[in-house]
């Protein structure tokens, strides 16, 4: 991958935190590989895998840092290690439309920040379906408080690396290795204060969706578990509340009543499996 800045391609640095991703992150980085804008460079931040992780993002060109903190650490490691004027903050279970990076840069002269617009990879099972109908909600009614990082859903994945690294500046620092769930939204709300400046790519990034309703569960448990260690009061307390309730948009409307069904019966295992772990996981380690 390149990673060559030049005035007209601006290097794009895109960061993917994995841990045992060893079933997703070979699709990860094919659709990286396979972009049309290429002036890119792959950071993978790993921690510590105990499968064939590293080896596999290392033969797909990747550059792979260790990392022990989770992930809105993991998300800092990769920032500090890139040389991109932009950042793109991709997960290892995410394909990227092979566009979506050109597009982003195209658009850049107007915007600070990007939100991709997400979609289900070829949903089969019956889980896999309630997740593409949550997504297909979430970007079919977008308006102003869409944006709002307190009261929207949209979160950006695209940034200008200079704003990014004052969102991250003003987190307290002690946080940073022990965030977990809303680490997103914590960097949208920073980033947020620095400017408004929010566009929105369409039909940029496909989510490989868990089929197991185990994985979902373990995995909402570890969510709600890790905001036990954010501070009793501030902001964040506050972002994670008001994140966490409601439903979405345009759930009830006329015409879209399976889809808003599938939607709330998926919020419903996720937040049961989050206030789980919050009252009964204790602390991580």
């Amino acid at each position: 991958m390149a990673t060559i800045q030049t005035h007209d391609m601006p290097l794009v640095s895109i960061t993917i935190p994995t841990m045992n991703s060893e079933g997703v992150i070979a699709g990860c980085l094919a659709s990286v590989k396979a972009q049309s804008y290429l002036n890119i460079e792959a950071i993978v931040i790993d921690s510590f895998s105990t499968d064939q992780t590293r080896e596999i993002a290392t033969s797909h060109g990747a550059v792979v840092i260790t990392y022990e903190g989770r992930l809105l650490g993991a998300r800092q490691q990769g920032l500090l290690h890139s040389h991109g004027e932009y950042i793109l903050l991709l997960d290892s279970d995410q394909v990227l439309e092979a566009t979506a990076v050109e597009r982003a840069v195209s658009m850049m002269a107007d915007y600070g920040m990007l939100v991709l617009e997400e979609s289900s990879y070829q949903p089969r099972f019956w889980l896999q379906k309630l997740f593409s109908a949550d997504r297909k909600l979430i970007h079919e009614y977008i308006d102003e408080m869409s944006l709002d990082p307190f009261e929207g859903t949209l979160l950006p994945r695209f940034l200008r690396k200079e704003i990014l690294l004052q969102a991250f500046k003003a987190i307290p620092q002690e946080l940073i290795p022990a965030v977990v769930h809303h680490d997103h939204a914590i960097l949208y709300l920073e980033a947020y204060k620095i400017t408004r400046r929010v566009g929105i790519l369409p039909n940029a990034v496909y989510h490989r969706e868990p089929p197991s309703i185990i994985t979902v569960w373990k995995r909402n448990f570890r969510y709600g578990r890790s905001l036990r260690e954010l501070p009793p009061k501030g902001h964040y307390e506050e972002l994670a509340k008001r994140r966490d309730k409601g439903f979405r948009k345009g759930s009830l409307r006329l015409g879209n009543i399976g889809m808003g069904l599938q939607s709330f019966l998926l919020l419903m295992l996720l937040k049961t499996a989050q206030k789980a772990g919050y009252w009964l996981g204790g602390q991580l380690t």
